[in-house]
């Protein structure tokens, strides 16, 4: 008997979706089972079966013998969609027998696979596959069994349309939190009382280190007294319903120049939530010179030495640094306000700082990119 929880508790638990070919291939007395689903016909998003083949098996078929798949092609047809059927019906024995799939695959690694109730699920944008097999020398499947499998493609559907729906939803917070991950802040999401929500990498790292600020049964503070109750102040303020406008603090660090921390609310739903951003004022974009370079067609070198001024840098002390004569750093410079179109400092620093600040992020083969 197919129980419909079964089916549903694959929804959400990785365990028990793993399990479900092989908990559906008892439930009709099969002897093995395949069930997988992605977002096209010819797209695996995720796979079940019932361990009767082996992982290097099914990597075999895989790689071999998935195009060759008789009973898979004969699914392939609109009018089978949302339909369980014995396979016996519409691929005669004869031609199962001289398939390649048989032969190459089944015959050679000394099984005997000849039986099999299959089906195309379709549901909310998802496709799925369901296969359960048997021997040549066991008994076919009866119309009871079936209809038993009919009856539960309605629930298999609808928890692969669940799944999808899952697996978008955490692709796209992961999205979030890589392009989070890029931003050269520490960036805090909080309750309105202060308790942590979620945090960026950069976040994450500030907490571990605990130099200015701590995690304290789930609430975020100060290391400073005096700084926690200015943030706990600007918290509130932020919280309150007139707290519109964005407030900033210091934040002490045990040693070196104190963190800017920016403080706003935003809504989510119904909710108020903080969104806290601490800026270290002597940290680096590390891409900052080549997207200068990008933008405004500077040199290496007048990239350098503007994102040097922006730091606040003197020209004497550019010059010794770069072991180049003042005439020559002078000279760069008035290159660089050609080319950014300003006449003064004030005006490089202001069209610099309008970029977004980027930090350090990993690539997807998981090498750190600076």
């Amino acid at each position: 008997m197919i129980r419909t929880e079964e089916i549903y508790d694959a929804a959400t638990d990785d365990g028990v979706f793993e399990r479900l070919a092989a908990t559906l291939a008892d439930a009709v007395g099969a002897r093995s089972g395949v069930l997988h689903w992605g977002f096209a016909p010819q797209h695996i998003a995720e796979i079940s079966y019932s361990g009767y083949f082996s992982d290097a098996q099914m990597a075999v078929y895989d790689d071999e013998f998935h195009a060759d798949d008789i009973w898979g092609a004969a699914l392939d047809r609109s009018d089978t969609v949302n339909r369980l059927l014995n396979i016996e019906a519409i691929v005669p024995d004869r031609a199962y027998e001289g398939s390649r799939i048989y032969n190459e695959w089944i015959r050679a690694m000394g099984d005997d696979t000849f039986r099999c109730l299959g089906g195309i699920i379709q549901k909310d944008g998802t496709t799925g596959h369901i296969g359960l097999h048997r021997g040549r020398t066991q008994q076919p499947f009866d119309t009871r069994e079936v209809q038993a499998m009919q009856d539960a493609m309605g629930h298999i559907g609808r928890m692969f349309a669940i799944r999808s729906k899952l697996d978008r939803a955490n692709q796209h917070g992961r999205s979030l939190q890589a392009a989070l991950d890029m931003v050269g802040h520490a960036v805090f999401t909080l309750t309105a009382n202060g308790a942590l929500i979620d945090g960026n990498g950069a976040a994450d790292a500030m907490l571990r280190r605990g130099d200015a600020l701590t995690l304290r049964q789930r609430q975020v503070k100060a290391r400073d007294p005096r700084d926690d109750e200015a943030f706990q102040a600007a918290l509130r303020a932020a919280a309150a319903r007139q707290g519109t406008q964005a407030s900033a603090i210091f934040i002490h660090r045990e040693q070196g120049a104190p963190y800017v921390l920016s403080i706003a609310s935003v809504r989510v739903g119904m909710d108020r939530q903080i969104v806290a951003i601490a800026t270290d004022p002597t940290g680096r974009d590390a891409s900052l010179t080549s997207r200068i370079r990008a933008l405004y067609g500077l040199t290496r070198a007048e990239a350098e030495v503007a994102e040097a001024i922006c730091a606040g840098r003197g020209l004497e002390e550019l010059s010794a640094e770069r072991g180049v004569a003042l005439n020559t750093v002078r000279t760069q410079i008035k290159n660089i306000y050609v080319k950014l179109d300003c006449s003064r400092q004030s005006e490089l620093v202001a069209r610099v700082a309008a970029l977004p600040r980027l930090g350090p992020f990993e690539d997807q083969s998981g090498f750190r990119s600076d």
